[in-house]
């Protein structure tokens, strides 16, 4: 895949047009047109602008483009951890070294005993219904 079709692929992932596109990076529609298309390359001032206005960095595009990247939701993710605070991009991390964690030793099963139901104890309620009876005072 070219650098164009690169660009072209993310900006319809992103439900954008390319007047929009062209508007948001202060470029002409057939300018951009002749990129994805093949027919032209871009300045590295306009791809920047380009990066720029999909929320994206040049290293996202450049990804799709030599095809090492292909994966959207990768991409979307790029973007959003770009867009938080800087507290909040640890956080993020810390979550997914969890959830990597999580897939390295995931629990297998967890039971417990019918022994540590509170109405097997008492002896007075039913196990089924989980319920346990206290006795009436008098």
């Amino acid at each position: 895949m070219n650098l164009g079709q690169a660009i072209r692929r993310l900006r319809k992932q992103q439900g954008m047009t390319l007047a929009e596109l062209a508007d948001r990076c202060d470029s002409h529609v057939g300018n951009l047109s002749r990129i994805e298309r093949g027919l032209a390359r871009p300045s590295l001032e306009l791809l920047y602008r380009l990066a720029e206005a999909l929320d994206l960095s040049l290293t996202d595009i450049f990804s799709v483009a030599e095809k090492k990247q292909l994966d959207s939701e990768q991409v979307a993710l790029n973007a959003a951890f770009i867009s938080l605070l800087e507290e909040d991009r640890q956080l993020l991390l810390d979550f997914a070294e969890l959830l990597q964690r999580r897939s390295t030793n995931p629990m297998t099963s967890v039971s417990v005993g019918q022994d540590s139901l509170p109405a097997d104890k008492s002896g007075s309620g039913s196990p089924k219904d989980g319920i346990e009876s206290t006795p009436k005072r008098s």
